[in-house]
């Protein structure tokens, strides 16, 4: 970890752990996204990069690059619009996992490339923002219907908060019998 911090010391002028984001109001929406950065870095040029500490299973490159997992995007549109109060308004420079292993290797992961396909952390926070506005506005309608996985990363999960409501086993190709359901 310390060998990680050494390579970063130079371009960094401050560092902010568990840095908070206030509530901002996506769009036109009304609603208000807030939560917090595991780490934000001041550059020495005014930019900041939003580091995400992982252990573990968490999201892939890919699904970060791609948004369907926006966290890291998110916070850097946050970024963009001021909410991290201490920062001000800055632009994201990076956005990238920060990866622990069991092992002790620490590598940093940026999720601004992905199959040959470079995207800035500007442009890929933006469309992240108005994604969001975008989902809001379509579950504001009255009449759309919720579903319990619109999303599902791995065949055979059955975990998620509202499965057990959506009788995610029941319906789901290998899943509990009629026998094993009442059992």
């Amino acid at each position: 970890m310390i060998e990680w911090e050494h390579t970063r010391a130079d371009a960094v002028a401050r560092r902010y752990a568990e840095e908070r984001a206030d509530k901002t109001v996506v769009g036109r929406t009304g609603v208000t996204l807030s939560g917090y950065a595991d780490r934000v870095d001041l550059l020495a040029g005014g930019m900041a990069d939003i580091l995400d500490y992982k252990t573990g299973s968490s999201p892939s490159k890919a699904q970060a690059h791609t948004l369907l997992s926006p966290q890291l995007a998110l916070e850097g549109a946050l970024l963009r619009r001021g909410a991290f109060r201490e920062l001000g308004i800055r632009e994201p420079s990076q956005l990238a996992f920060v990866r622990l292993k069991p092992n002790g290797e620490v590598f940093e992961e940026s999720i601004l490339e992905y199959n040959r396909k470079p995207r800035t952390a500007n442009d890929l926070s933006e469309e992240a923002w108005a994604r969001l506005e975008r989902l809001l506005f379509h579950y504001a309608d009255p009449t759309t219907g919720y579903l319990s996985r619109a999303l599902p990363f791995r065949e055979g999960e059955a975990d998620g908060d509202y499965d057990h409501l959506a009788r995610v086993l029941e319906w789901s190709a290998g899943g509990a019998s009629e026998d094993e359901a009442e059992g």
